[in-house]
């Protein structure tokens, strides 16, 4: 999900070293890794004497950000950072290998979902770089999302989720609630010539999730940590899947004619006056013959904001780093708040940064603040490894509820079920 959003970009130098750290064993010293909290983001922390740190980063913008943030950092401290290309969905198990072989990055990129993984195998320090009013500078759900069990480990860099596309041509305004949707609905559709009022990827628990959340559903308590307390067959989840299924009379399709590809196409050609999707599918829409416009999810018929899905990218420090100190202070570098405006520059992925949504650079692109808005009402996908038997038991749940017009009580009690017996044989 890392397609771009349309804005200008700025022009940076880049710099970058051909020395490659070996880093050989895990620290042995906890308190070496330990930084003092200070009223700035190095809390008056100096590097290690000789410290030289190894970055992976995904290939492109981001990776470019991080190569001219080493520049940067090196000249202020003097400390040698080498970015190497390696994908953030694929860090965490590479380092599986790489930390204990003392070849793994110092500071690594990671989707916040992996977390949990990271942290059971050892393989990421915490974050005591931050104290609670740098904390405070961060979205809520930024910092959940870098967190696992209540304890802080990433530095978040960027927050993903998704919101309301809008055809200006079909609609003059963004609806603000699911009854405009449905009341333009009546005077639009018109299945045989493929026009539908509102589309989106039913199946999918990440898009779909919004409507069980919104009324006060969860997959796991305690913000996502607690595996034992399974909220989508609560009572609130099953409200809200009953207002999701009546969504149906609007989008008369089974889920197989619903999939993303259907769904671009058909907002592409003008058909479909609005979607949900993330802010990847604007590269897709630079040459559509009409204006759109992005806005935060609608609020749905008991008043409440839909609840997204968000994903959080950061940067982790390898627990087997020689240099704990430097990697820290890297880290915390790469997600000051004048770096990540210069990051949201290169990049156009969102700054999960509180103090920057009001920044003239945000304010000044609709489509970048609608997404930013949309986040602030959004939840962190869990990043505990049970999510891994939650996906595909919530998807055929969904689908069945919706092509079989299935009880949505006895649809997700069966689900969860089987999320629990998943989640036994696993262990």
């Amino acid at each position: 999900m890392s397609k771009r959003l349309l804005i200008t970009s700025v022009i940076v130098v880049l710099f970058s070293f051909s020395f490659l750290v070996g880093c050989t064993k895990k620290s042995t010293q906890p308190e070496q890794g330990h930084v003092e909290q200070g009223s700035n983001k190095q809390g008056g922390a100096k590097p290690e004497d000789g410290a030289e740190l190894l970055v992976w980063e995904s290939k492109g913008p981001e990776l470019d950000y991080l190569k001219a943030i080493s520049a940067s950092f090196e000249k202020e401290y003097g400390v040698k950072v080498k970015v190497e290309v390696v994908p953030a969905i694929d860090s965490v198990k590479k380092l599986t290998t790489d930390g204990p072989a003392g070849i793994g990055a110092d500071v690594f990129s990671a989707p916040h979902d992996q977390l949990g993984n990271a942290v059971t195998a050892g393989l990421v320090l915490q974050n005591d770089m931050f104290n609670e009013s740098m904390r405070n500078e961060f979205m809520s759900s930024a910092i959940d999302g870098v967190s696992y069990k209540g304890v802080l480990y990433g530095f978040p860099t960027a927050i993903d989720t998704y919101a309301l596309f809008y055809n200006k041509k079909l609609l003059e305004k963004a609806p603000k609630t699911y009854e405009e949707i449905m009341k333009f609905a009546e005077t639009y559709n018109d299945p045989k010539n493929k026009k539908y009022a509102f589309m989106w990827d039913v199946r999918q628990l990440y898009q779909s999730y919004s409507f069980l959340a919104g009324y006060g559903g969860y997959v796991f308590g305690k913000n996502g940590t607690d595996a034992t307390d399974i909220g989508l067959n609560s009572t609130k989840a099953i409200e809200g899947a009953k207002f999701f299924q009546s969504l149906k009379k609007i989008l008369p399709l089974n889920v197989n004619d619903i999939n993303d590809n259907i769904i671009t196409g058909l907002f592409q050609e003008g058909k479909t006056a609005a979607v949900i999707n993330g802010p990847w599918l604007m590269a897709g829409l630079s040459k559509v013959n009409f204006e759109y416009g992005v806005a935060p999810l609608p609020l749905l018929p008991n008043g409440e904001h839909p609840q997204s899905f968000s994903g959080i990218r950061g940067l982790y420090v390898n627990s087997y780093t020689k240099y704990p100190v430097a990697a820290k202070m890297f880290a915390s570098y790469a997600t000051s708040k004048e770096n990540l405006i210069n990051r949201f520059k290169m990049t156009t992925q969102l700054p999960p940064r509180k103090d920057l949504m009001n920044d003239p650079i945000i304010m000044n692109d609709a489509n970048a603040s609608a997404f930013l808005e949309q986040a602030k009402y959004s939840t962190p996908m869990p990043s505990i490894p049970e999510m891994g038997n939650v996906w595909v038991p919530a998807g055929a749940a969904l689908a069945s509820i919706w092509n079989d017009n299935g009880d949505p009580a006895t649809v997700l009690n069966n689900a969860v079920e089987q999320i629990k017996t998943a989640m036994k044989t696993k262990k």
